[in-house]
């Protein structure tokens, strides 16, 4: 068996200061915690700094908020300073309205195995159950919106009593929230492209480079879940824009961007 990975926990966040407050709950009620949490706050205002900052303020483990100008969704440039920051090895993403199931991070750890990386799955929380779903423990909440038809994709929102794994050789079905990837690979490809502005594509396209570097995709299921929170639709005005930029990468067999993390260390 490898020995487990000492881990750091990414969180990406856009100002929405009550989610991000209810999937840092949920980070607390982890029986094996990360070993950091580092937040990626793409602009958000004070009341996000005082959340998180109240919450580190309780924690035994190390944390940092990295920050930067809001300048239009710039998240692949947060993600690459919180990944300059991390100090582990094992490097786990999460979106700041997804709350981790409490054995995500366990699992995670469990589950990492060199030349790999793991795309893990969620479940979605509607409108109405959103507005209350992580305020008190998961399988009251869960079962509550699984009475009022407000979940879905089931099959991602129980744990199985044996994962399941699958090892695409595409991008598709890849989202930054629940990525799982090795430090020293993400610093091999140079990270997330900062050419990538705009909701879109950041993910596939870093996934992309990373099974070119020769590494396997893990598309894993009944592990490592998480609860995605419904809010509106992010802007997709670039999206033909960074959908280009992802067939570039594909097309020319790209392992490494020109502007990434690297700017960063």
């Amino acid at each position: 068996m490898n020995p487990r990975p000492s881990l750091a926990l990414i969180i990406n966040t856009f100002d929405q200061p009550d989610y991000l407050a209810r999937v840092l709950t949920a980070v607390s009620r982890q029986p094996e915690p990360p070993g950091e949490v580092l937040l990626a706050d793409d602009g958000s205002g004070e009341e996000t700094r005082r959340v998180f900052a109240d919450w580190s303020g309780r924690q035994r483990l190390r944390t940092r908020h990295l920050w930067q100008k809001n300048e239009g969704f710039r998240r692949a440039r947060i993600l690459n300073l919180a990944i300059a920051a991390a100090t582990s090895e094992y490097v786990v993403f999460l979106d700041g309205d997804t709350l981790p199931h409490p054995q995500m991070v366990a699992d995670h750890r469990a589950l990492a195995q060199p030349g790999v990386f793991v795309q893990g799955h969620r479940a979605l929380v509607e409108q109405s159950a959103a507005a209350w779903f992580g305020l008190g423990e998961l399988s009251a909440d869960r079962r509550r919106a699984l009475w009022r038809g407000q979940l879905r994709g089931l099959k991602n929102a129980w744990r199985w009593p044996l994962p399941w794994s699958g090892y695409p050789t595409h991008w598709r079905g890849i989202r930054g929230c629940n990525l799982a990837v090795w430090r020293e690979d993400l610093l091999r490809v140079n990270g997330y492209n900062e050419d990538f502005t705009g909701w879109g594509r950041e993910d596939s396209e870093l996934a992309v480079r990373l099974m070119n570097s020769g590494l396997r995709r893990r598309d894993l299921r009944g592990r490592a879940l998480c609860y995605h929170l419904w809010h509106p639709p992010a802007s997709r005005a670039r999206l033909a824009d960074n959908d280009s930029r992802l067939a570039q990468a594909i097309q020319q067999a790209q392992s490494r961007c020109e502007h990434g993390v690297d700017q960063h260390l």
